[in-house]
C-alpha cells in the first residue's frame, strides 16, 4: 500500500520492460532466500494458506501467523511466524511445500508491488513495480529474459492481484482515520472476517445476519460455501462497519 512513495526502496520496473531472472533448484542460492524476512500476509493470502494446509483457519492463525498493528495505519499487519532459526516453516530441501498457495511476497519476489487506490471510481487502482537484487541471489546472473507481464502469468499473480486490490478499498479507504485507532471489539472483527474465515462462517450462517447488517441477501446466502465470496462479503460487512459505505 503506497502512504508515502518516496519511502520505495529498489529499481523500478516498467510495464514492457525486460529484465534477466530465473529461480530454480539447480543454482547454489535455491531456499537461501526464504528466511530472516518479514513475510506480509493479506487476506486472500491466509485463504490460499488454510486452503494449502487443509486445516481450520483457527488452527493456521494460531501456529503459523503473527499478528501485529501497523503503527501507521492503526491495521492488523498479520505475518508468517518463522522457525526460530529465522527459515520459514514451509521450506524443504526440494522447494515450497505450499508452492501453488504461496503468499504474494513469495509469489512476486524478487519484485515488490505497492497499490493505492484508483484516483476515481472505478479506475483501476495505482501501482508501482520494484525490483531488488539481495546480496547472494544468483538468479539475477541468469540468461531467462522477463517482462513484468510475463512474470505476472508465470507466477500466477493475477487472482491475488485482484483480491489484494479490492482489500486495499477497505485498508485505504477516503474516510480511513490515520491512524485507525481501532477498539478491541473492532480489531476482533477485523481478523474475524478477513483472517479467520472458518468462523466468520459460522457468523454469516446465523439467521438475520444479511437484515442485521443490510447485506445483500444473496450475497450472504452464496458465502458459506465460497471462500472467496465469503472474503468479499468480510470486505463489505467491514466497510460498512466503519465507512457506512459498501
Amino acid at each position: 500500500m503506497i502512504e508515502r512513495e518516496g519511502e520505495l526502496g529498489g529499481r523500478r520496473i516498467e510495464a514492457g520492460e525486460t529484465f534477466r531472472f530465473r529461480c530454480a533448484p539447480d543454482l547454489a542460492c535455491f531456499n537461501t532466500c526464504c528466511r530472516d524476512k518479514r513475510l506480509s500476509l493479506y487476506p486472500y493470502d491466509l485463504l490460499r494458506l488454510r486452503r494449502a494446509l487443509g486445516r481450520p483457519s483457527p488452527e493456521v492463525l494460531a501456529e503459523h501467523v503473527e499478528l501485529e498493528l501497523d503503527p501507521a495505519s492503526g491495521w492488523p499487519a498479520p505475518r508468517l511466524r518463522l522457525r526460530a532459526d529465522g527459515r520459514c516453516p514451509f521450506v524443504e530441501k526440494a522447494g515450497c511445500a505450499v508452492y501453488e498457495h504461496r503468499p504474494t511476497c513469495c509469489r512476486i519476489f524478487p519484485l515488490a508491488r505497492a497499490v493505492a487506490p484508483a484516483a476515481r471510481p472505478g479506475a483501476a487502482p495505482r501501482q508501482i513495480f520494484v525490483a531488488s537484487e539481495p546480496a547472494g541471489c544468483l538468479g539475477w546472473q541468469q540468461d531467462e529474459l522477463m517482462t513484468l507481464e510475463r512474470w505476472i502469468e508465470d507466477q500466477g499473480l493475477e487472482p491475488f492481484h485482484r483480491a489484494n486490490n479490492r482489500a486495499v478499498e477497505l485498508f485505504m479507504h477516503p474516510r480511513r482515520r490515520r491512524p485507525m485507532n481501532l477498539s478491541e471489539r473492532q480489531l476482533h472483527g477485523v481478523v474475524l472476517a478477513l483472517y479467520n474465515l472458518d468462523v466468520f462462517r459460522g457468523a454469516v450462517s446465523q439467521p438475520g445476519f444479511a437484515a442485521r447488517f443490510g447485506l445483500p441477501r444473496a450475497a450472504v446466502e452464496r458465502a458459506p460455501g465460497d471462500d472467496e465470496a465469503l472474503l468479499e462479503l468480510g470486505l463489505s460487512w467491514l466497510t460498512g462497519q466503519f465507512f457506512g459505505a459498501r
